[in-house]
């Protein structure tokens, strides 16, 4: 049974959950947008997986419409500066969202 989604997240939770969901690539999904973007702006699934795996919060968290907590993740991966809009499946899985 998945837990309960919190009613406040501070970013180190945010990032805590994260980390802990990316630690396992299968709990990674990228979206059908997040797919395109990825494949128009030439970002590879390991980047993605490294940028969540290993980045910071650039904004966020904050509920977004679906009731997921999401959050702008940034990092430095191939030389290249990785941004990753992921909403959190409380506790189940991370949704990317698109990157750039």
């Amino acid at each position: 049974m998945a837990e309960v989604v919190p009613l406040r997240l501070s970013p180190s939770h945010a990032l805590k959950m994260i980390r802990e969901l990316a630690a396992d690539s299968g709990r990674i999904v990228v979206v059908r947008h997040g797919r395109q973007r990825s494949r128009e702006r030439g970002i590879t699934r390991t980047q993605i997986e490294r940028c969540l795996q290993k980045g910071v919060i650039a904004e966020g968290p904050a509920l977004n419409m679906h009731g997921h907590w999401q959050v702008t993740m940034r990092r430095r991966v191939a030389g290249e500066e990785v941004t990753c809009v992921v909403a959190i499946e409380w506790a189940t899985r991370l949704l990317v969202i698109t990157t750039y």
